[in-house]
């Protein structure tokens, strides 16, 4: 070997050496206990759940009042800026109508001056008042940063057409039936037990999850190019309309008929379909 090859091996064995060190230093030391400094995570505790009452609605837009709030771009002294958790410990969660829980918002006492909720024109406009949450807990731990998590509203409803305007705020339906399911956000969606006519999700970002489980539709709509982290398990679903640009692999493990659209938004989009198990019938049209 010459001696160059020497050095330069030398040098390699040398800094993978002092990384493995460095890193098994860290582990044993009091940096495992490390908090940030900056931020501070506050969860809302949910004893004692109330109800305020709501008029009669077709549309749910859920959004944040941050009247007051710093942002980004205008970093003062003394403000602390607030963000709501990417956690499954928030939520939207539309149940069916039962007795006694017809146009109502649900949610823990704690947060009963930070939650508003009017109707218009049919929409019901639900804000989680961001500033009020600041003024609250503002003061715990004095960090710049706050994520809140425990922020849970449950409406019982059989109008399932929500815009969730709330980055990362998960929306959830379960054992509802209705005419159509539709969501549009920028977060997790779970549909659950739930039957209807047409199921229609649109979500802003393929990072977040899409599951839809142990439901009955007539037609479901998924846009492949916002989709990257989705299942459909335990479902019976006639119709698949599918779309998108580029290269999409699906999965289908269920046995049932069903019959998939195929609507490429462009020459390049291709759809490849696996389809395991058992013998299956693939009709072209």
């Amino acid at each position: 070997m010459r001696p160059t090859s020497k050095i330069i091996l030398g040098i390699i064995l040398s800094i993978f050496i002092i990384s493995l060190l460095f890193i098994i230093g860290f582990s044993f030391s009091e940096r495992r206990n490390y908090v940030n400094t900056y931020s501070n995570s506050i969860y809302i505790p949910q004893d004692n759940p109330i109800g305020i009452s709501v008029e009669s609605f077709r549309v749910i837009v859920l959004e944040e009042d941050r009247t007051g709030i710093v942002v980004e771009e205008e970093v003062k002294p003394g403000l602390i800026r607030i963000y709501l958790s990417y956690s499954d410990k928030n939520g939207l969660t539309l149940n069916p109508v039962t007795s006694g829980e017809e146009n109502n918002l649900f949610f823990t006492e704690a947060l009963y001056d930070c939650i508003a909720a009017k109707t218009s024109n049919d929409t019901l406009t639900i804000q989680i008042k961001t500033d009020e949450l600041r003024k609250k807990y503002g003061k715990e731990g004095g960090k710049d940063y706050i994520l809140f998590s425990g922020i849970n509203l449950c409406l019982h409803t059989s109008n399932v057409n929500v815009i969730n305007k709330i980055n990362g705020f998960p929306t959830k339906v379960s054992n509802i039936e209705t005419d159509s399911i539709k969501i549009v956000t920028n977060g997790e969606i779970l549909i659950e037990s739930c039957k209807a006519m047409v199921i229609d999700p649109v979500m802003y970002h393929s990072y977040h999850k899409l599951i839809v489980k142990n439901s009955v539709a007539q037609t479901i709509y998924l846009d492949l190019d916002r989709l990257r982290n989705w299942n459909i398990e335990g479902c019976d679903i006639e119709v698949e309309n599918l779309t998108g640009s580029g290269k999409h692999n699906i999965t289908h493990h269920r046995n049932e008929k069903i019959k998939i659209n195929w609507y490429p938004k462009n020459e390049k989009a291709e759809l490849n379909i696996k389809v395991p198990g058992d013998t299956t019938q693939i009709v072209f049209q």
